[in-house]
């Protein structure tokens, strides 16, 4: 199968001419250029690889949790690092590791929308939307700084996959940025940085390493039709419902090869439905019943508290209601929640914890600049204590909310 990916930092246009890369089913280069639409070769898929500038990866941590929720605690665990309102920015997931990291890529949500836009009117059709940045793969233990040439602006790939944008060099100084990041990432300090950048020197080399006191070793100029198989197999898909203009054209009639056998399944189906909808139906009038009940149940314990919340949680408000006049304390309650995480919070140094806030059943704690590996570890305890905790990176330290969901 063959693919041809483009490379875009606008919006696509069919009068304007871009860089391209025809890649075979290995995913080798065969024939690269530069053109406009009408002068792209054929090819059975189309992607996309939009420039490092118009985006960024950052890499979380959070505990396991289910799908549909995942997107709100990224949402809550990015609320400090969104410019603007959280709306205006476009947010596509990746694949959460064992380890509970979880990379997300952010791009404008106004820029998203006119590149969806612009697509549908070229006749475009893309199966994938990839961030040039997230092609580059770090040496281990290090970050790599990417760009075509000195003069030109590019970007760093940290080591747990994070990317910032930095401007051109200067002289033979490495980027502002670059040396701002490593002077401000303490226990995420890179081993080395490899130099991806056409026409990088020794001498700015070894004035990066003086000027960092992080090792910089050179290595190749950096061209986003070289990253290997891998890295795009890895790469976040930007594309989503919202964005994907029109669907991707099949490579061939599939439906027509498999109609036969699409046949025989579809009886074998139909045979096991009508069999078990009568058990269907009968499950559903239980569910029914049972959730009629509860709504009942709500409204006769808890009038006030069913008119403006589920039943559930109108029945736990109700129990916590009863509770605290009996002179007992619920379950989500601030005394009851930080005597289960106390264990977890007195591991942390003495004055790490800089305020702590109660509200709706849940505690939110800021804590002072610690090492990265701090709030994590916490998060771990508090998770084996039984708790839902989700620790989150700040502009300032860090941020982590405790409570029983």
């Amino acid at each position: 199968m063959s693919t041809l990916r483009v490379y875009l930092d606008a919006p696509p246009d069919a009068s304007r001419d871009v860089d391209w890369a025809l890649f075979d089913a290995a995913d080798r280069v065969v024939r690269s250029g530069r053109g406009h639409r009408a002068d792209w070769p054929a090819a059975e898929t189309l992607e996309a690889v939009v420039a490092a500038s118009k985006g960024r990866l950052v890499t979380l941590t959070l505990p396991p949790l289910p799908a549909a929720r995942t997107r709100s605690a990224v949402g809550f665990a990015l609320e400090d690092q969104l410019a603007g309102v959280p709306e205006d920015s476009h947010i596509a997931l990746g694949v959460q590791g064992l380890d509970g990291t979880l990379r997300v890529a952010i791009v404008a949500e106004a820029w998203m929308r006119a590149f969806a836009s612009a697509s549908v009117r070229v006749g475009v059709r893309w199966r994938r939307i990839v961030l040039e940045s997230d092609l580059a793969q770090p040496p281990s233990g290090g970050w790599c700084w990417c760009a075509p040439t000195l003069d030109r602006a590019g970007f760093v790939r940290t080591g747990e996959g994070s990317t910032l944008a930095v401007g051109p060099a200067t002289s033979d100084a490495p980027p502002a940025e670059l040396v701002l990041a490593i002077a401000g990432s303490r226990g995420q300090r890179p081993r080395q940085v490899r130099v991806d950048v056409g026409g990088a020197t020794p001498a700015l080399l070894a004035q990066a390493s003086k000027a960092t006191g992080v090792e910089f070793v050179a290595g190749s100029a950096w061209r986003w039709s070289a990253a290997t198989p891998a890295a795009y197999k890895a790469a976040i898909d930007l594309q989503s419902s919202a964005h994907a203009g029109v669907p991707p054209t099949p490579r061939f009639d599939l439906l027509r090869l498999l109609r036969p056998a699409l046949w025989i399944v579809a009886c074998a189906l139909g045979i096991h439905v009508l069999a078990s909808v009568g058990q269907w139906l009968m499950l559903e009038w239980k569910t029914t019943q049972a959730q009629r009940e509860l709504v009942a149940l709500a409204q006769s314990l808890a009038p006030e508290e069913a008119a403006n919340a589920t039943p559930a949680a109108a029945i736990t408000r109700r129990d916590g209601m009863l509770r605290h006049r009996a002179g007992l304390v619920a379950d989500d309650d601030a005394l009851r929640l930080l005597a289960r995480a106390a264990p977890a919070l007195a591991t942390l140094p003495t004055g790490a914890i800089r305020s702590l806030r109660f509200a709706d059943g849940h505690v939110l704690l800021e804590l002072q600049k610690l090492d990265p590996s701090q709030p994590a570890r916490v998060q771990r305890e508090l998770q084996r204590a039984g708790l839902v905790a989700i620790a989150a990176p700040t502009a300032t330290a860090a941020r982590i909310r405790v409570g029983l969901d």
